[in-house]
């Protein structure tokens, strides 16, 4: 009987023996075996990731950088496009109110009130032989009526050709100012920046001017003069910043 229990002692201390054993092994591998090689892995990938990361978002922000740099300088080339286009000449718009000064209907210089004679204060005639420079055709305005007016602004102006053509002139850049003009002055005038060419040219297509019609600054009715010059002026009729434009009314 006491042989039997010593022998039961024994096995129960081996299979106890035998299953802290294989605890044992069983720590050993959760801590640097097949697991710990897995999640040293998973760490591994981790971090490739995080680095990849790290260099795309570089990427992204270099990108960004040069992106952003790109579109400003769009910008800029369109703005530069603009402010050059504003130089020339453009398209017609509203008179704009004069900055101080009466802009009631009976301080305001009529189609009526007016004179019109070429030639413009301080004379002189374009050169419609010369093909090489821009001329100026200038018109003087003289106040013919009883009281003093003003006028301020760009004036309609309509080319009639020979053949029955008519060109409606685009519009300067400068800046309209206030012109007084007190009864019997002549200190007003209209100046058409033209291009000549000769009237039988063969290369461009000439317009050739008869009648220009002419409407004061924020006026409905016209006058009508003859074209004195002669020649030919180079047709632009169709461009949107063409050679040949109406300055507003100065001196």
């Amino acid at each position: 009987m006491t042989a039997k229990l010593n022998r039961a002692a024994r096995c129960a201390a081996a299979v106890m023996a035998v299953i802290a054993v294989g605890a044992g092994a069983a720590a050993c591998d959760s801590s640097s075996g097949p697991a710990a090689a897995k999640t040293s892995a998973q760490s591994g990938t981790s971090q490739d990731s995080s680095a990849t990361a790290q260099g795309s978002s570089q990427d992204d922000k270099a990108q960004s950088g040069t992106s952003g740099s790109g579109s400003s300088a769009d910008g800029a080339a369109q703005h530069k496009v603009k402010a050059m286009a504003a130089k020339g000449s453009r398209t017609d718009a509203v008179n704009p109110a004069p900055a101080s000064a009466p802009s009631s209907e009976s301080s305001r210089c009529h189609t009526i009130d007016l004179g019109y004679d070429w030639g413009g204060p301080h004379g002189g005639a374009p050169d419609m032989k010369d093909s090489t420079d821009q001329q100026v055709a200038s018109i003087k305005l003289t106040n013919r009526g009883d009281s003093t007016c003003t006028l301020h602004g760009f004036p309609g102006v309509r080319l009639v050709s020979k053949t029955g053509e008519a060109w409606d002139l685009r519009r300067s850049s400068d800046t309209p100012s206030t012109m007084t003009l007190h009864p019997g002055e002549s200190t007003a005038s209209i100046s058409i920046m033209l291009l000549a060419i000769p009237a039988d040219s063969k290369d461009t297509k000439p317009f050739v001017p008869s009648k220009v019609l002419i409407t004061p600054p924020n006026e409905t009715t016209h006058v009508t003069l003859d074209w004195p010059y002669g020649g030919a002026i180079l047709d632009q009729s169709g461009a949107t910043h063409p050679g040949t434009f109406v300055s507003p009314v100065g001196v």
